[in-house]
């Protein structure tokens, strides 16, 4: 029987010969209004444009769930909900979740995701175990398409992340689409004229 050393060996003999990426061609520059496309196509996927650009308006909204007896938990500085956003040790604890209010680091307009990272979250399953996720992200960190996010999310930092494009949505059963089989049933994304950021870590 072969040594580990002699099986690598001969695995290292017969190594196939290595070759150069092929050069990909990128995608033309949106020609439209970012914004314009991107609630257009945020409203083909099912999701819903907030009403209003600030942090002030979300707070808004989010006060106006509070009064309807919802559980609210915002993970963006400046915008308080009813759920305490410190001491969250386990997921299971947010399973009773109505809304959850998440930072956004960028958002491209040709598919309407929006990059989320784990470290502003204090769960990585807070925008998917709620019924319902609203998402905040500025303006200007609105690009346009897939290749220009790739590029640009190494600059965003952190060690997990995740595109979110619309309400969680499935047609596997009897082609029947089915809204928030696997994550929120609804999607609002409120893109706002000022930097947007998550909670401290310390405070979470």
């Amino acid at each position: 029987m072969a040594t580990k050393a002699e099986f690598l060996a001969r695995l290292q003999g017969n190594a196939v010969a290595s070759t150069p990426m092929p050069a990909i061609a990128r995608p033309p520059a949106i020609a439209e209004p970012l914004p314009n496309v991107f609630l257009q196509v945020l409203e083909s996927v099912g999701g819903v444009a907030g009403d209003g650009d600030s942090l002030a308006a979300v707070q808004s909204v989010v006060n106006s769930l509070i009064c309807d007896g919802k559980q609210v938990l915002s993970l963006v500085a400046g915008v308080t909900g009813n759920r305490d956003h410190t001491g969250v040790n386990e997921p299971h604890s947010l399973a009773d979740l109505d809304y959850t209010v998440a930072p956004a680091r960028l958002a491209v307009a040709e598919n309407a995701a929006l990059w989320i990272t784990a470290e502003d979250l204090i769960q990585r399953v807070a925008p998917f175990i709620c019924e319902h996720l609203i998402t905040v992200v500025a303006t200007e960190r609105l690009i346009g398409t897939m290749s220009d996010a790739i590029a640009d999310i190494g600059r965003c930092g952190g060690t997990w992340g995740a595109f979110v494009s619309g309400p969680s949505k499935t047609a596997d059963i009897e082609q029947a689409l089915v809204m928030g089989a696997h994550g929120a049933r609804t999607m609002t994304v409120f893109l706002v004229g000022e930097p947007v950021s998550a909670y401290p870590a310390e405070s979470q």
